[in-house]
């Protein structure tokens, strides 16, 4: 009797063994993961960017997109002419074609549109001082890409060169991300001067207006002027 509850009781600690070893093969084999908050703020000087003939312009960030995933999505490839899409962002500020060719799927990609300033319920660009917010969840493997227009331009997006990592170095992410952001020429509309051109928002007479330049996309290299990105744009991500 007593050996049978002996060989009883090895048998269920051994059952249990087994069951808590599988367990933390199972947490071990379970990807990392998070949420995550991505502030963009425009934190250029309130009286204004100077423009080419001494006049001054407000510095505007309109809406943009973000897309993160494990899979390749890349916005735009460097050197080659831009999709629809891109031209759409780049020259109108406008998100919503890039937000159709990105469809959140559970689990695996998760994509949209930051369209209203902190404090607001409207879609607007963000001025000196403005700010958008958007969170989102994410596993290890999985990276962001985002587009958004530099205001008072032609065609011209800030974006980093390739997506960004979120789990870079094993464990997620935080901290200023701001130097990963490259300011881009979609080449899908003639270059004029900053804060000045009649084919600008706020100045031009409507949306895809204005000739087209029939490049390619390309880092900005027009022989105008533009500020250092770090000076009007700072982008935070903020993992929990």
């Amino acid at each position: 009797m007593l050996k049978h509850k002996f060989v009883t009781a090895v048998a269920v600690l051994a059952t249990l063994a087994i069951g808590i070893q599988t367990s933390f093969a199972f947490d071990h084999n379970r990807k990392k993961s998070a949420s995550f908050k991505v502030r963009v703020e425009n934190i250029s000087d309130k009286d204004g960017l100077a423009a080419q003939d001494g006049s001054k312009y407000p510095f505007a960030l309109p809406p943009g997109i973000f897309v993160v995933s494990t899979a390749k999505t890349e916005l735009f490839t460097d050197g080659q002419k831009a999709s629809g899409a891109l031209e759409s962002q780049a020259e109108d500020g406008n998100p919503e074609l890039f937000a159709k060719m990105f469809p959140v799927v559970a689990g695996s990609l998760t994509s949209g549109v930051f369209n209203k300033p902190v404090g607001s319920d409207m879609a607007s660009p963000i001025l000196p001082g403005g700010a958008f917010e958007f969170t989102f969840n994410a596993s290890d493997g999985m990276k962001l890409n985002m587009a958004m227009m530099y205001g008072q331009s032609n065609d011209l997006f800030y974006a980093p060169a390739k997506a960004i990592k979120l789990f870079a170095r094993g464990k997620a992410d935080s901290g200023d991300i701001t130097e990963k952001f490259l300011l881009w020429d979609a080449g899908t509309g003639e270059n004029q001067a900053p804060g000045l051109g009649a084919d600008q928002g706020p100045r031009q007479k409507g949306p895809n207006t204005g000739a087209d330049e029939n490049g390619v996309v390309r880092l900005v290299k027009d022989g105008f002027i533009y500020p250092d990105t770090k000076t009007v744009l700072r982008v935070t991500i903020t993992a929990n």
